[in-house]
């Protein structure tokens, strides 16, 4: 049996979709576009999105809207995707990279708050990941904004469709970004959004996706900007994903929770806080326990060998050669602990429990049988 670690779901309803927009003739951003931005705030339950080509796009947007640029100073995790980071870098601004709470995988409030006391007003934004897309501890961290009147911005790449407090994510006020990439719970492909209640904000985001042009005077460009604009064949695509989302997200809560219960033997799964209600687990996360550790290169191989595919999520920002002297960086104990622990299995939309027994059953008899090896 051949499990890929992700997939996206494209059925025939997509195919269909993508179809009617090639004979339609219009394939650039157009009706279908503004279909699926109203859409997306029909189900967030937010007054404003913009859709963009992808997720490093509206984190690109979501940066320029807020002011940050040179010189900007900005409190990142030192546990996320480098888009977060590359982007603040490309902009010339200098991250100020943070530790997280290692049983969540999300950035720590505590570790902020140490950050701010050293820098004060020196900062401008805090950008929260929601690792897997598990909101981050959204109170806690609003209160540090607002105390130091600091900008909020959430990479929510992976969180499309979960919930804090029983409201979903991008809901909330401050300015929220999704992606659309292949291996999400909702794909376009490529794509992404940034949903705002802040008309002002939408209105020059929309602005700079597309380079800043004033529409109602051509080649008159307000702001900076640049080339973000999605296409109507991307928008298709995501009108039809939505309508499946809630149930694609049901399925993978049931291969995690077979997960957690199966193997708590062998690892230690993400903690779920009482404010999560509900995780869309775009991807599966989890720790082996210390005592396993020093076998996890052969359970790997072993896997691989039996056709299971695994991610091995990102090592810390600090540790990127990219990053190199272009970063502030604190003491990141568990940045480094995660990355050394931690191990993502599969989980896709369509994932069968019976796919999910298979990679279970090859774990199980690795731990049992080969260590000894």
């Amino acid at each position: 049996m051949n499990i890929p670690w992700s997939k996206p779901d494209i059925t025939q309803d997509e195919v269909e979709a993508i179809i009617e927009v090639l004979r339609s003739k219009w394939l650039s951003m157009g009706q279908r576009v503004r279909a699926f931005e109203q859409s997306i705030c029909e189900y967030v339950g937010c007054k404003y999105a913009i859709m963009v080509n992808n997720g490093t796009s509206a984190l690109l947007a979501a940066y320029l809207v807020h002011g940050i640029g040179y010189g900007s100073y900005v409190i990142v995790p030192g546990y996320t995707f480098i888009a977060t980071v590359n982007t603040l870098l490309v902009l010339g601004a200098k991250p100020i990279v943070v530790d997280i709470d290692l049983e969540t995988f999300n950035i720590d409030p505590d570790a902020i708050l140490e950050v701010i006391e050293k820098f004060g007003d020196k900062i401008s934004a805090i950008v929260a990941v929601d690792v897997g897309g598990m909101p981050c501890d959204y109170d806690k961290i609003v209160k540090i904004c607002d105390k130091y009147g600091i900008t909020l911005i959430e990479d929510a790449a992976e969180a499309f469709g979960a919930e804090y407090k029983r409201r979903r994510i991008g809901s909330h006020g401050w300015t929220t970004i999704f992606s659309f990439h292949a291996a999400k719970q909702l794909t376009t492909i490529e794509g992404g959004a940034v949903v705002t209640n802040n008309s002002n904000i939408a209105e020059k985001i929309r602005l700079i996706r597309s380079h800043g042009e004033n529409p109602a005077r051509k080649y008159w460009h307000n702001v900076l900007g640049l080339n973000l604009r999605p296409l109507d064949i991307q928008a298709a695509i995501g009108i039809m994903q939505l309508r499946k989302l809630d149930g694609y997200i049901r399925n993978r809560n049931e291969v995690a929770k077979f997960y957690n219960e199966e193997l708590n033997d062998y690892i230690i799964p993400q903690r779920i806080p009482s404010y999560v209600t509900r995780h869309p687990y775009m991807f599966y996360i989890a720790r082996l326990r210390p005592e396993y550790v020093k076998f996890k290169e052969k359970l790997l191989n072993y896997m691989k060998t039996r056709g299971i595919d695994y991610r091995i999520p990102w090592p810390p920002v600090h540790k990127q050669p990219c990053c190199k002297d272009r970063i502030i960086a604190y003491i990141l104990r568990n940045s480094e602990v995660a990355f050394e622990q931690a191990i993502s299995l599969p989980i896709y939309n369509s994932m069968k429990i019976e796919e999910a027994e298979y990679a279970v059953k090859t774990i199980k008899e690795f731990f049992n049988v080969r260590i000894g090896e």
